[in-house]
């Protein structure tokens, strides 16, 4: 598919999203309209936010996004679900399409332009998996398709993933969530995900340089 096919896709289906939203009231700035909007219809919200944290993949949206924009709108608890659940979603989907997509595709396109994060995948298994998911400066999304493009076994690789996520999501959720918690809490939270995001870039960088090697 050439740049103008693909540039062309996307404007579709970017449309198809702006449609959706405004058809559901959701396309505003008002606050107050989002808040009675989601209590009028609590449930209908939910699937919609589901299945746009779902379908950000098209976009090359970060999940992360996703988590915020669920806890802020959610609370802590149901947004921690919500954004498990289209992660799980989105992921899967993801490594569907990553495992059935054309081999002569792969060897022309997308493994050359990946072949080190490919290599890593290969040396290290499930344990680079999790990090790379974890990781701030590596995309999730093309962590996971590079492991299915390597047949790594789809239900290890999604409990991977899914447990490397569970505290980043947790910590997203409770740190800007609506949540009665005190200021000491919060600052704690926001370190904790520094911490992480800092240690695992440190770990990503220095198995990329070694593979580069």
């Amino acid at each position: 598919m050439n740049k103008k096919n693909k540039l062309i896709m996307f404007t579709i289906l970017w449309l198809i999203v702006i449609g959706i939203l405004y058809y559901t009231n959701v396309l505003t700035t008002d606050i107050n309209k989002i808040s009675t909007l989601i209590k009028g219809n609590p449930l209908k919200m939910k699937v919609i936010f589901v299945l746009l944290s779902t379908i950000r993949i098209m976009f090359f949206i970060p999940q992360t996004i996703f988590i915020i924009i669920g806890s802020i709108i959610f609370g802590p608890w149901v947004g921690f679900i919500l954004s498990l659940l289209s992660l799980i979603i989105s992921q899967s989907i993801i490594f569907f399409i990553g495992k059935n997509l054309n081999s002569s595709l792969l060897e022309d396109n997308f493994s050359l332009k990946q072949k080190n994060i490919i290599n890593i995948l290969k040396h290290y298994g499930y344990k680079i998996l999790a990090l790379g998911v974890i990781c701030p400066i590596t995309p999730s999304d093309l962590i996971t398709f590079s492991a299915a493009c390597i047949k790594l076994n789809y239900i290890k690789s999604i409990i991977v993933i899914t447990i490397a996520d569970i505290p980043i999501i947790f910590l997203y959720n409770f740190l800007l969530g609506e949540t009665k918690v005190s200021y000491l809490f919060k600052l704690l939270t926001l370190l904790t995900i520094v911490f992480i995001s800092y240690y695992s870039f440190l770990t990503w960088d220095k198995i990329n340089k070694s593979v580069e090697i």
